[in-house]
């Protein structure tokens, strides 16, 4: 199946004896050459969505228990010529590699030289992100030729790891319209896990997914978003003022554009307004309706009518555009940031 460029794989329709070896060619194919075998007599069950774009593949990968090896032998006969990030959605699994084991489980990903020997067990099955970067682009990026030995990191609670992890789920949603924009925010960010120097706009992006990651936590304030991101707080706010906000101001657009999505969604009709302003870390329903008419327009109660009733409010009350009725947004300042932190709350979700 071809969406937007993705395809489908799965060892649903191929018989029960020739599933591992299936899944094997397709990843050969797609990602890395692999050796697999099962981890006991159930029958291999495996589905994996691809993105291949000039620099960058991009996979989520399922799969029922079983091990993944990928030995000298196999190496020389297909060179993986780059490096595998691995983000663990569900299931924990081990990583053996020449120097020893690494355990990984959701939230701790894992970034490895492809053309180093591992192996992979997955005892209980497993839902993954997978980005492979060849070894050009990650030597335009980050001046290294490869991995040396593997590297974990934090993807939930370190900002620039969870942004490139959000980056690659909504690349395999079939979101992003540049592609090219995509390839060159996500190896930025990846040089950033791996401790490189990158530009401004890679911080300003992984800032903005981790406010997006954190909006229901009353407590989110400059200085840990800085903290989060490895700036200080007066670098933080200076690259935010930069772009035409404060921090406290992106803080409170995303909250509000979070909830404006809420509204609009007939599922959660029968959430309250004091529900969603404490979901959203909101000091007081009262804060929340005042901030909210600042920045639509109208009050949440009025919005919500309007949007479930089906009427289009104006392009410029959609989040990410100025605010309706002349308004400019809370202190004066237009709102830019909803789409950047909305998609990064649906990842979330969807994880």
């Amino acid at each position: 199946m071809s969406v937007h460029g993705l395809t489908r794989f799965s060892t649903e329709n191929l018989p029960r004896a020739l599933r591992l070896a299936g899944w094997e060619g397709h990843n050969s194919r797609s990602l890395v050459g692999l050796s697999a075998r099962p981890t006991d007599d159930r029958p291999f069950a495996g589905t994996e969505v691809n993105l291949w774009l000039p620099r960058v593949q991009l996979a989520r990968v399922s799969g029922s228990p079983h091990v993944v090896e990928r030995d000298t032998r196999r190496i020389a006969a297909e060179p993986g010529e780059g490096v595998v990030v691995y983000f663990p959605l569900s299931g924990n699994s081990e990583f053996f590699h020449r120097d020893g084991c690494l355990p990984l489980f959701p939230g701790r990903g894992l970034v490895c030289d492809a053309d180093q020997p591992f192996r992979r067990v997955f005892a209980r099955g497993l839902t993954e992100l997978v980005l492979k970067v060849p070894r050009a682009a990650l030597r335009e990026t980050t001046g290294r030729s490869g991995l040396a030995e593997p590297q974990v990191f934090d993807f939930r609670g370190a900002a620039h790891a969870l942004a490139l992890a959000s980056s690659v789920a909504k690349a395999l949603q079939g979101a992003p319209a540049d592609w090219e924009t995509l390839e060159s925010t996500t190896l930025e960010l990846l040089a950033a896990v791996l401790g490189e120097e990158v530009p401004d706009r890679s911080h300003i992006a992984a800032a903005h997914l981790y406010i997006a990651a954190h909006l229901g936590e009353p407590d989110l304030s400059a200085g840990r978003i800085a903290a989060a991101i490895g700036y200080s707080e007066r670098q933080l706010s200076r690259l935010f003022a930069e772009s035409g906000q404060s921090v406290p101001q992106a803080v409170l657009a995303a909250r509000l554009d979070a909830v404006r999505r809420v509204l609009a969604d007939p599922a959660s009709a029968g959430t309250t307004l004091a529900e969603l302003a404490g979901r959203y870390g909101f000091a007081s329903q009262a804060h929340f309706s005042r901030t909210y008419r600042a920045r639509f327009g109208v009050t949440p109660l009025q919005d919500r009518r309007e949007l479930l009733n089906g009427r289009l409010l104006p392009v410029s009350a959609v989040p990410g555009r100025p605010t309706p009725r002349g308004a400019r947004g809370c202190h004066g300042v237009p709102q830019c940031t909803g789409d950047v932190a909305g998609a990064a709350e649906e990842e979330q979700q969807a994880w």
